[in-house]
Order: C-alpha cells, then sequence, then structure tokens
C-alpha cells in the first residue's frame, strides 16, 4: 500500500463541523387570554392538540401580565400557562414520525439510546405555601403513565428530577417561588440514563457544570403532561417549553481527517459530550451516521495519523503510533437502527497495546470509531473521522 505523503495529508485534515441541536416541539401560549387551551394546536412538533382536564376543561388556562401576580419569565407575545385547579392536568402527544432517529425500536417511542433530548421551559409556583406541592412537566406514555417528572418536586420547594424509580432529587437553594428558566439535558445510553438539569443557563444548551447530575432508570416516552398541585391552593405558571435534540455547537474536541463515505451514502461522524477536566473522568464519545445495524468500536491513540484503506478497509485510519481498542466487555456496540453507537469512557482505563493507563491533565488524545460496512465487492470496514480532545 502507498503511504500518503506529508504535504498531501496536509491537503486532507479537515474540521468538521460542530453538531447542532434542533427542535422536536415548542409551545409558546400564544392564545387568546382569558380564556382556555384545551383544543388548542398551537407551536411546533405535535402530533394532535392540547387537552385540559376537568369539566369544563379548564382546570389549567391561559393568563397574561395584566393580572398579579406577574409570570417575570413570560415572553412578551400571547400569554403564558397557569393552573387554575389544584392537581388538574394537560397533555400532548409528540410527532414521532417526524424523527425516526429517536425511535426506541422495541416501544415505537422516543428514547432511542445514544441519542439526546433537551428540554426547557420556564414556571413559577404562584400561589399557595412554600410546603406540600408540585409543578412541572413530565415525560409519559400516552395511556400510561408517568416515567420522568422535571420540576419541582413534591414538598420540596425546589427544582429537581422525580418519578424516575429512584427517590425525588433537588438542587439545594433554588426556590420554586423565584421564576426560573429550566434546561434538561437527557443522554439516553444503552441501560439507565443520565440527566443535567441547568437552572437559568446563559445559553440555550449549556455544556457547562450542570446543578444536578444524575443516572435514572432507562426509559421512553411519546407524550408530556403539564401539572401542579397542593394542599394549599398551590398553583404554577408555565410559558415557552421547548424539547429539542442533538449535541450543541462547542462540544468538547475538535473534529480532524477525512472520513470516506460509507453505505448510507454519507460519512460517519465522531462527537463527545462532557469535561474535558481528566480528574473529573466523565467523557462520552458518540460515532453516528453509521449503517443501520453494524458493529462498531472506538479507537485511541496519542498521536494522529493518516492511513488511506488500511488492510482493505473502504476507509482512512485517521491515529497511529499506540492504537488502543475499546473492545472489552459491552464495548462492542451494535448502531441498531439510529446508526449510532456511544461509549461512556473511564479516563483511568484507557486501553493501549502494553495495558491500561489513564489519562492526565494536559495530555492530548484522539478517538475514532471503526464499523463494519458493505461495498459493491462485498463485506468490508470504514471509519468515522478523528477527534482531538485536549484534556485539562
Amino acid at each position: 500500500m502507498k503511504m500518503l505523503r506529508l504535504s498531501l495529508l496536509a491537503s486532507v485534515l479537515m474540521t468538521a463541523a460542530a453538531a447542532q441541536v434542533t427542535p422536536i416541539a415548542t409551545e409558546s401560549f400564544d392564545y387568546p387570554v382569558p380564556g382556555g387551551f384545551n383544543g388548542m394546536g398551537g407551536g411546533t412538533g405535535w402530533s394532535n392538540n392540547w387537552y385540559v382536564s376537568g369539566g369544563t376543561n379548564m382546570e389549567l388556562a391561559m393568563f397574561d401580565n395584566t393580572t398579579t401576580p406577574m409570570f417575570p419569565l413570560a415572553d412578551a407575545i400571547g400569554g403564558h400557562a397557569g393552573q387554575v385547579v389544584p392537581f388538574g392536568e394537560s397533555y400532548r402527544r409528540f410527532d414521532l414520525a417526524a424523527h425516526p432517529d429517536l425511535i426506541e425500536p422495541v416501544t415505537g417511542r422516543f428514547g432511542a439510546d445514544n441519542t439526546t433530548v433537551w428540554v426547557s421551559f420556564s414556571a413559577m409556583a404562584y400561589a399557595g405555601l412554600p410546603a406540600d406541592h408540585f409543578g412541572g412537566i413530565s415525560f409519559w406514555h400516552a395511556g400510561g403513565g408517568e416515567v420522568m417528572f422535571m420540576g419541582a418536586t413534591w414538598n420540596s420547594n425546589q427544582w429537581g428530577i422525580a418519578g424516575n424509580g429512584g427517590p425525588d432529587i433537588t438542587v439545594a437553594g433554588t426556590d420554586d417561588t423565584v421564576a426560573a428558566r429550566l434546561v434538561y439535558r437527557v443522554d439516553f445510553l444503552p441501560g439507565a440514563e443520565r440527566v443535567r438539569l441547568y437552572v437559568n443557563p446563559a445559553t440555550p444548551y449549556p455544556t457547562g457544570a450542570p446543578a444536578l447530575d444524575e443516572m435514572t432508570n432507562d426509559l421512553t416516552f411519546d407524550e408530556i403532561r403539564m401539572a401542579s398541585g397542593g394542599n394549599n391552593g398551590d398553583l404554577f405558571f408555565f410559558d415557552n417549553i421547548e424539547f429539542a435534540k442533538g449535541e450543541p455547537i462547542g462540544s468538547p474536541g475538535t473534529n480532524y481527517c477525512m472520513a470516506n463515505v460509507n453505505s448510507t451514502g454519507s460519512s460517519a461522524v465522531i462527537s463527545a459530550m462532557g469535561s474535558t477536566s481528566a480528574a473529573n473522568n466523565n467523557m462520552m464519545v458518540m460515532a453516528s451516521s453509521l449503517p443501520a445495524t453494524s458493529f462498531g468500536f472506538f479507537i485511541v491513540s496519542q498521536t494522529q495519523g493518516f492511513v488511506m484503506n488500511p488492510g482493505g478497509s473502504s476507509g482512512n485510519l485517521c491515529l497511529s503510533g499506540a492504537i488502543g481498542r475499546y473492545v472489552g466487555p459491552g464495548q462492542i456496540q451494535n448502531s441498531g437502527t439510529s446508526g449510532t453507537i456511544g461509549l461512556t469512557l473511564d479516563l483511568t482505563n484507557t486501553p493501549q497495546p502494553n495495558g491500561a493507563v489513564s489519562i492526565l491533565p494536559g495530555q492530548t488524545w484522539n478517538y475514532q470509531a471503526w464499523f463494519r460496512d458493505t461495498s459493491a465487492t462485498g463485506p468490508t470496514s470504514n471509519f468515522t473521522d478523528g477527534l482531538q480532545i485536549d484534556y485539562l
């Protein structure tokens, strides 16, 4: 095999575009005030209109800031939703067909492994007492029940998560009577899911340290419930709901090296999420745009390189030197119907040819995914581009 000259190598190395977050569904409650929103179909990304409980379907209704108390985080257009009767409920289903990449194949709901969903909304308790109440939005199974609650958990007066098979978890020092913008990031992983909460973040899709970072039971969802209530006439306001998917620009690492097109017609891409602090040991790598149901694994080295079609592969090897393979139990993965694989790294146990090593602050490591593919001449393999991560 003829090696690529260094001058040509420099011309083919490139920086891949950072992945973007794209909306799934939105709702800003731009409906007439006063009035209800039962049967209303505004917003985007939904498969049905709102259903609101109660004999007159008015247990939640529309408010604006011409009445008191005001909701400081209400947007400037239209109104905002507010609880009228404690423990009243409102429901709406997602347009699942618009996002096949999020579909978990067994249940047909959102929650495919190795996907990320963002849940953002503004909320505030506006009536009642700071005890014996709750208010927020839940992941829900249509016709079934709650799988995870996000908002002010029961009898805590604080923002957090609940209803996920474990104890309620809240952010100390928060106060649900103070209007807050809540941004939840849910990473759907093989097995348990990872949930992070940011309270009043500076950016819509934050990448810094969260106020809450917890693992939860495996879950899927196809509907939301919005509700609040308490034993003292407790009521909440809600506005500016957004569900989104994907990685924010500015995710850890720098992409480099050209990836060849695979049998999907696209080039596979590697990305990461987590902290670049080696001491935090909190990093996950993901590969997307792989062929469906393809097996693959990640490789790692401190040295970048470029070899075209190594060993007859259809792709390019972007590493050189001592190359480690993540091929331990559970590390060789199938891309499923979504064409993605992901691996949470243990930075204290990085594979190398002479044994595992710990990643130290100041070191640079490079990652790539290697996966099975098909071609006109039969079975082959292929690679993603490379990803350089500088650890602090």
